[in-house]
């Protein structure tokens, strides 16, 4: 049992690792409402960042900007805010025009 315990939290510890998003760079922004969907690319917008596409779920999209200023503009709506590794982000995410 404890060691069940020990490998899921070494599980959690590199997911958090993987997903945790950059200073700077491409980051995934996924809204956790549908009202956060439809508010999503103007706030990222808002906080600098440029969008360079759809992301792997409903609603999601993968942005370039600073993390610092997407937080800040992302801080009250319900979107969160991960790094977007090219396994998840790559071939899959369509561009945007």
């Amino acid at each position: 049992m404890l060691v069940g315990v020990q490998i899921l939290g070494v599980l959690v510890a590199l997911a958090t690792l993987a997903f945790y998003p950059p200073a700077t760079g491409k980051m995934l922004l996924i809204p956790l409402t549908p009202g956060a969907a439809a508010r999503v690319a103007p706030l990222a917008l808002l906080g600098g960042a440029a969008l360079i596409a759809t992301g792997p779920l409903r609603g999601s999209l993968v942005v370039a900007g600073e993390r610092r200023r997407l937080s800040a503009v992302l801080a009250a709506s319900a979107v969160l805010i991960l790094a977007a590794p090219p396994a998840v982000c790559g071939a899959g995410a369509q561009a945007q025009a």
